[in-house]
């Protein structure tokens, strides 16, 4: 089985560094590719559809905006399984505060650097108290392209998309502060995790992916 992954806004493939899977699956994740002038959420989610070899089973699993992502690959590719990690899958399950911004158009007002900003408020609102995941949260945030995150925010806070695909498997956490749970029951619910538990709560979301792995088998 493949395993093909979305990492989050102003993220990589570090973000699950620290997840493990059984020996007989193939782990491939996908590189964020420049968004061409204009491009809509759905365009770019057609172009990096094309990452995905088909030809073969495979499931699809995106983390935070990666998760958003994921809902509109699935108008091109049919997975075994979708799962979505500190993730929502319609615009009615975003904060009230980023529809209000794409409806002001506040978030073009924000300056691109703005978005790849590692301080106080950022660990705060990634649920993140140790240092080391301070530091892994710098480090990846440093080597994000801004404007790349310009144009995602941009996306996200003009997201149309109003019906949540079916068959979805959802891992949220209950102390998410970036994307918390308004207008959806997850599958499975981390007590006290918040948007950073793939990195801080790793074990438990590797025995749940595992477990819906194994499923299929």
């Amino acid at each position: 089985m493949t395993l093909y992954f979305l990492s989050g806004l102003g993220a990589d493939k570090r973000a699950f560094k620290h997840l493990t899977f059984p020996t007989n699956t193939i782990t491939i994740f996908i590189d964020w590719i420049t968004p061409i002038k204009h491009e809509s959420l759905k365009d770019y989610a057609k172009r990096i559809s094309l990452c995905i070899d088909t030809t073969r089973p495979f499931i699809l699993i995106g983390m935070s905006f990666g998760g958003i992502l994921a809902t509109e690959i699935l108008a091109f590719v049919n997975p075994q399984k979708t799962i979505l990690i500190s993730s929502v899958t319609r615009r009615q399950e975003l904060p009230f505060y980023f529809r209000l911004a794409g409806l002001l158009g506040a978030n073009k007002l924000m300056p691109a650097k703005a978005t790849t900003l590692a301080n106080a408020i950022t660990y705060w609102m990634f649920g993140i108290q140790h240092r080391n995941d301070k530091l892994l949260l710098k480090e990846i945030l440093d080597s994000t392209d801004a404007h790349f995150s310009k144009w995602a925010i941009h996306e996200i806070v003009n997201w149309k998309r109003v019906i949540s695909p079916t068959n979805v498997i959802r891992i949220h956490g209950d102390k998410d502060r970036i994307l918390p749970i308004i207008n959806f029951t997850p599958t499975y619910l981390l007590k006290g995790a918040g948007h950073f538990m793939v990195v801080n709560r790793a074990n438990e979301i590797s025995e749940i992916l595992n477990k819906e792995i194994e499923g299929l088998r």
